[in-house]
Formats: structure tokens, C-alpha cells, sequence
């Protein structure tokens, strides 16, 4: 690979700040601010009417209850019940014929407790709808996470109510968008920064989701992470026991391998997160180095290039590098530059201090 690159120092031609730091952990606090109270179900309760043979209301007998400010009235006999569509029963002396009533003899009253019969009520009562009233849809997002090789984790996101929308992963401080596609779904493979890893998944609409999961395989496993946003155009580069840009050692976007490489403990592999598709895009790359496993002893350099492009020529570039090494506490660099101007588009800054070089033992 040909390229001109120019090493980017402090206090040259070019503005940089940089600042070292920690990771702050803290998954579990934004996954409480997308956590919602959902309303208890509503229960709807059906009036029971009674129904009496119609008399004049001084004929009502003395005893009757009195419910809610409503008096029905309880009558000797014969006792007249509706059921579907109507059945007229009779509690009369087993040696007493049950009188006989006509339809159109029987109506239907209400007493009030003021006295007045009411209208006459319709024969029969209404029947409900046959057809289910439609529910609305469940528009819950939920994100879920499995264990992949590599010390991975293979997130899934399912928002049904959110299709085709931009969504930003957040990871131990890293943050990368994806889009979900026409049914609300996004699936992708993220490197583990944490045995005890928490992924938050924040909607631009507001929503999110939250998952997290126990990976123990991580202490088998160096990281660095580079992140930017926008057209910063970065790149992440490894070049393992003095390989070259031209040899098969180099490993970055152009040349990324796979985590099968990294499981067979024969070098490192690099992972690409984020949607450029997306306005704006939060883009992050990750180098996975297997230095628990590996049979090889020696260096891989790390290194950063910011190409410059028509889209950040003469502008500030925000980026940030994280890097997981067992046994220590994740670090972070921050860097703010001026990029050259549009007349050095085509040419590679090379920012040797965001990352720290491995050093590894073979095993």
C-alpha cells in the first residue's frame, strides 16, 4: 500500500490536544433513564339488570334491597330471571302449577328511589360484538445479548415501532449507530470492553433498551478502540512482530481478518461498528489481539492515520481511543485536531501517542 503520511507532532503545523483518562462504567445508569412505568390494564365492569313482572309500583312488596342509592324490589313469586334469550322460572310449592306468561306479557323495569317507574326497557339485552377488539401493537423496544467466540457478543435489537431508525450502542464508553431495518431489527457483533458488560441502546426517538452479560473469555484478550464521529476519516492500524504496511502482519479495515484467527491464537483481527448510512454516524474500530492464547513473543504496534478528505480538510476532528489491556484499567485518550487544508487531500496523518504498543509473551 503507497501512501504519503506525515507524522502528526504537537506544535507543529497543525492543533492538537490530547487527554488520558479512565472509562467511566456506567451501563447501569443509563439503562435506568429508559426505563418506563407501563399503566396497569383497565378492567371494564357490565351492569346487571334485574327483571320483574310489570306491576304498579304500590303493589311492590315491603321487602327490597337498596344498593347504590337504587331500590330493586324482591317479589314473592313468581321469581322471573332472564337468560339467553329469556327463561321465565317459578319458585312456587311442588303441588302448585307454575303459571304460564306470554312473551308480550313480560316487560322489563327498573325501580329508582324516588318512586317513579322508569320506561320500559328494551325486551332484549344488547349482545357484544362478536369481533375481537384490536389491542394496540407492543411497541416495547428489547435488546438481548449472547456470548460469541472471541470474547464477543452478539446483540439484537427488536423495536417494532421504530423501523428504519438510527440507533447509538453504548458499551463501557464506547458508541457506535446502527439502523434498524423495515421491521425494527438490528443485530450486531460487538467486542466485549468488560467481563461484566452492560449495552444500552438508545433510539433517536427517545426509546431504548438495555442488556447485559458476564464474559470471562475477555481476560484472554487485549483491546484498542478508536472512535470518531461524522467524516473524520480514521483508521486503525496494527502491525504485528515487525510487519510492515505491505506484508500479511498488518492488520487493519482493508486487511480486518475475522475472530476465528484470534481463536486459533494465530494474530489479531479488527472490527468495524457503525452505520455510515446514518447522519452523522458514531463509527468505532476495534483491535482484538488473543494475547492469552497466542504462540508468538514480541511487539504490535499500534497506530492511528486520519486521511484527509474533501469532507474534514481544514476542519476539527474529534476522535477517542479505549484500550483493554487484562489485568490494568481501561485508558482513554482524547484528540481534538485541526485537519490540513483542502490542497493536502489524499495525504495520511499518522497519530503515533493515542495507543499504547503490546508487548506480548508467548503462551
Amino acid at each position: 500500500m503507497s501512501r504519503t503520511r506525515q507524522f502528526l507532532m504537537a506544535g507543529g503545523t497543525f492543533s492538537v490536544a490530547l487527554g488520558i483518562g479512565f472509562v467511566m462504567q456506567n451501563g447501569d445508569a443509563l439503562a435506568g433513564r429508559f426505563a418506563e412505568d407501563v399503566p396497569a390494564p383497565s378492567v371494564v365492569s357490565q351492569p346487571i339488570i334485574a327483571a320483574m313482572p310489570s306491576m304498579p309500583l304500590g303493589q311492590l312488596p315491603a321487602s327490597a334491597i337498596h344498593r347504590d342509592d337504587v331500590t330493586i324490589a324482591v317479589l314473592a313469586a313468581p321469581v322471573v330471571e332472564l337468560v339467553d334469550p329469556v327463561r321465565v322460572a317459578t319458585a312456587l310449592p311442588e303441588d302448585t302449577a307454575a303459571p304460564s306468561f306470554a312473551m308480550d306479557q313480560i316487560e322489563l323495569a327498573a325501580v329508582e328511589t324516588g318512586g317513579t317507574l322508569t320506561d320500559a326497557m328494551p325486551e332484549t339485552l344488547p349482545v357484544p360484538p362478536s369481533e375481537p377488539v384490536a389491542l394496540e401493537p407492543v411497541c416495547d423496544a428489547t435488546l438481548s445479548a449472547t456470548a460469541a467466540p472471541a470474547a464477543m457478543v452478539d446483540l439484537s435489537l427488536s423495536a417494532p415501532c421504530s423501523p428504519d431508525l438510527a440507533v447509538v450502542i453504548h458499551h463501557q464508553g464506547m458508541m457506535f449507530t446502527v439502523l434498524t431495518d423495515s421491521a425494527g431489527v438490528a443485530q450486531v457483533i460487538v467486542p466485549a470492553l468488560a467481563e461484566a458488560s452492560v449495552f444500552v441502546a438508545e433510539l433517536a426517538n427517545g426509546k431504548g433498551a438495555a442488556a447485559s452479560l458476564i464474559v470471562p473469555e475477555l481476560a484472554g484478550f487485549d483491546r484498542a478502540v478508536l472512535q470518531w464521529q461524522g467524516a473524520g476519516g480514521m483508521e486503525l492500524h496494527a502491525l504485528e512482530f515487525g510487519a510492515s504496511y505491505t506484508d500479511a502482519g498488518h492488520v487493519w479495515s482493508g486487511a480486518a481478518r475475522d475472530a476465528a484467527v484470534a481463536t486459533a491464537g494465530e494474530g489479531g483481527f479488527i472490527t468495524r461498528l457503525g452505520d455510515d448510512r446514518a447522519e452523522n454516524a458514531l463509527i468505532a474500530e476495534v483491535y482484538t489481539f488473543p494475547s492469552g492464547a497466542t504462540a508468538h513473543a514480541g511487539t504490535v504496534d499500534l497506530s492511528v492515520e486520519a486521511e484527509v478528505t474533501a469532507a474534514n480538510c481544514g476542519r476539527d476532528v474529534a476522535a477517542q481511543s479505549i484500550q483493554i489491556i487484562p489485568g490494568s484499567p481501561p485508558a482513554v485518550v482524547d484528540l481534538t485536531m485541526t485537519m490540513p487544508d483542502c490542497a493536502a487531500v489524499g495525504e495520511f496523518l499518522v497519530l503515533d501517542n493515542m495507543l499504547q504498543d503490546l508487548t506480548v509473551a508467548s503462551n
